[in-house]
């Protein structure tokens, strides 16, 4: 029988057998929504903390030169920028507190950072212009603090021997969002730096840039040395998504378990029932191996059906409860679903191939 053929009477007998149909429909929907509800928002979760891995936070790691010993410099910089795993990296001076100098020592106190090299790589300057060294920028949200209307005027230290103008103000740029706190001067040239804070191109490369750049800062008393490496956090979230998947995969295979074994309970009990219609069929010439496909075609119909309305039933509550599932799983749940009711249909479908015809068509 060709396949057209074969589709036609599929659609057919599935509209004529509405009560098998109905119930093919409902379990597939239901295996679908139980799989989306439990393993989707599980796999959710999962996407979510691999995608929180990815941001420029989570993949930041810091050098600080605890004791001053001038290994993070202009020099040392520009050789760790060049480093393969490296997205970005740039130094701060020790931070200091400054007023505003219009207001003198009796205003508010706010910390400042000396930047060595490209203010606009630490914070993107919304006003005014890009500070040279010894100048300085305040960020845009502390300008009430500081009793700015404007980013004019200076900074001043609190013992008022340094000023420096203020010629612009700033937003903080990831992963420097605490330096949103105050403002920024651009260092002196020759000046040394404090920290070196660096952004890597993948959490799981952490430890091996880590050691690169010690041997680039090279630094001659390692108690001096204070590092935070994000990776004790990327083997956390690799355990993480490692037992989260672990557990959703256990609980889709019994979901779709569960949802095949009552796929093959409908269908053999509709062998049973439409078993003269499929013996009349065999005595008119049908193969067994068309047969088989028939029944199984119009399980497959209906079960696409019921896995088209889980799947959206199932991704419309997880967006409405706040965990939206990837439509990519959504949809590779569907097609699992489909394919489990038309695997569960053979059992049932070869039973009804092997029936003999006459004994079919001669019970009452």
């Amino acid at each position: 029988m060709r396949l057209r053929a074969l589709l036609r009477e599929a659609w057919a007998t599935a509209w004529a057998a509405k009560v098998s149909s109905i119930l093919t429909v409902v379990v597939v929907m239901a295996m679908c929504l139980a799989a989306l509800v439990t393993v989707g928002r599980s796999a959710a979760a999962a996407f979510d903390v691999a995608d929180r891995m990815e941001q420029e936070g989570a993949r930041r790691l810091s050098v600080v030169d605890t004791r001053g010993g001038g290994f993070v410099n202009a020099r040392t910089l520009a050789v760790v920028r060049h480093v393969s795993s490296v997205e970005s990296a740039d130094a701060l001076g020790a931070p200091f507190d400054a007023v505003n100098g219009l207001i003198g020592p009796g205003g508010t106190r706010l910390p400042v950072w000396p930047v060595l090299g490209e203010v606009d790589h630490v914070g993107e300057i919304v006003r005014g212009r890009v500070p040279r060294p010894g100048e300085a920028a305040v960020s845009a949200s502390q300008l009430r603090t500081w009793g700015l209307a404007e980013p004019v005027g200076y900074l001043t230290t609190v013992d008022g021997m340094t000023q420096y103008p203020i010629v612009g103000a700033y937003r903080a740029r990831p992963p420097f969002e605490d330096l949103a706190a105050g403002g920024l001067v651009v260092a002196l040239p020759g000046a040394e730096g404090r920290e070196l804070r660096v952004v890597i191109d993948d959490v799981a490369s952490a430890r091996s840039t880590v050691r690169s750049i010690l041997s680039i800062l090279a630094p001659t008393d390692v108690q001096g040395v204070q590092v935070d490496s994000p990776a004790a956090l990327a083997e956390t979230a690799r355990d993480l998504n490692a037992q989260m998947s672990e557990f959703g995969r256990t609980l889709l295979v019994l979901i779709l378990g569960a949802g095949g074994f009552f796929v093959a309970a409908v269908v053999l009990a509709d062998v049973l029932i439409r078993r003269r219609d499929l013996g009349r069929r065999r005595t008119l010439g049908v193969t067994r191996a068309d047969l088989i496909a028939l029944v199984t075609l119009r399980t497959l119909i209906t079960a696409l059906l019921g896995a088209a309305l889980g799947c959206a039933g199932g991704w419309i509550i997880n967006q409405v409860s706040g965990h939206p599932t990837p439509v990519d799983f959504t949809l590779a749940i569907g097609v699992l679903a489909g394919l489990v009711a038309a695997i569960a249909a053979l059992p049932p479908a070869a039973y009804a191939s092997r029936l003999d015809p006459v004994d079919v068509m001669r019970t009452p």
